[in-house]
């Protein structure tokens, strides 16, 4: 038989199954390298995620540290302003007390000299320590002369401010006026009328107003109703009225906005002038111009803008007079 060329050969089994193995070794070679480059990108995204976290975290951190700071920034400017009106009320009364305290002190000075003078000529030492012992016992308290000259001063501003209320009480008020009598707690009478007209008729109208007006003057001279609630204003606390009270809002939806809102500011000036408790109603110097209370200066200045003009009136009058005699 003739052999075959080597052209013509066949792989044998060993050939074919190392190229077999080779193959395998390949693939698992470039899969390894793959799931290493998939491990590496995994390491990557998950070091990433890791720092987006932190981030994450570092801005929420910072939002809260910031409100945190915004809301402190908020008390110390509320704090800034209490200290800010605190100064300028004790600036108005260090001015008061200067003089006083300049006065006190120049008194205890000379009180001093004279001690010591009345030491000099003395010679009874006995007699002279019991002078000494009788003089600084009025000074044991350096503040005494101080306080007693303020209290005397509060005691002839309030006799003043009494004086003023009962002159302008004698005087009618008529309209127009800048400064005038204001009976604190007494409900302004003016909105019921016109609320009840737009509801009844005239005559049923003004018996409605009378007894409304009335009801309500009453609920506001109860002690037991205290439609107010604390609240807090830009750091500062302070009592206002209750505008959910349950009477108001009756008031409020049954009748006119006006009547409603008469309520609340008698109520309002009530609060501020410290009668809640006993709810009585008081005669107050008044600024109607610029509804509040008028102060002493004003009340004076007032008080001699009108003498002015009617001594002028009586003196124009009094010329007049003159020349229809002489003619």
């Amino acid at each position: 038989m003739a052999e075959t060329g080597d052209g013509s050969r066949l792989p044998s089994p060993l050939d074919v199954l190392t190229s077999d193995v080779h193959s395998r070794l390949e693939f698992h070679k470039y899969a390894y390298i793959d799931c290493v480059g998939i491990k590496n990108a995994l390491d990557c995204v998950i070091e990433e995620k890791v720092k987006l976290q932190q981030e994450q975290n570092a801005i929420v951190q910072l939002a809260a540290e910031k409100d945190g700071l915004t809301k402190k920034n908020e008390e110390l400017v509320a704090e800034i302003e209490s200290l800010k009106e605190k100064l300028q009320a004790n600036e108005s009364s260090n001015l008061l007390q200067g003089s006083g305290f300049q006065q006190s002190q120049s008194g205890r000075q000379a009180q001093t000299r004279s001690m010591q003078k009345r030491k000099r000529q003395s010679g009874d030492e006995n007699a002279d320590e019991h002078e000494l012992m009788e003089d600084l016992s009025g000074m044991d308290n350096p503040d005494q002369g101080l306080s007693t000259e303020h209290e005397g001063a509060r005691r002839e501003i309030s006799d003043i401010h009494s004086t003023l209320i009962k002159g302008f009480i004698d005087i009618s008020n008529t309209g127009g006026r800048n400064i005038a009598i204001k009976y604190i707690g007494q409900l302004d009478d003016r909105p019921f009328l016109p609320a009840c007209l737009k509801k009844l008729p005239h005559k049923e109208a003004q018996k409605k107003s009378s007894e409304l007006y009335h009801f309500w003057q009453e609920q506001i001279m109860n002690p037991e109703w205290n439609p107010f609630k604390t609240v807090t204003v830009e750091g500062i606390t302070k009592e206002i009225v209750d505008v959910s009270d349950d009477k108001l809002q009756e008031l409020c939806a049954a009748w006119d906005e006006e009547v409603y809102k008469a309520v609340v500011n008698c109520l309002t000036e009530i609060h501020e002038s410290g009668k809640l408790r006993d709810r009585t109603i008081v005669p107050e110097l008044w600024n109607f111009k610029g509804k509040r209370k008028a102060t002493i200066s004003e009340s004076v200045e007032y008080i001699c803008s009108q003498v002015k003009r009617l001594s002028d009136t009586k003196n124009r009058r009094t010329r007049r007079l003159q020349q229809k005699q002489q003619s």
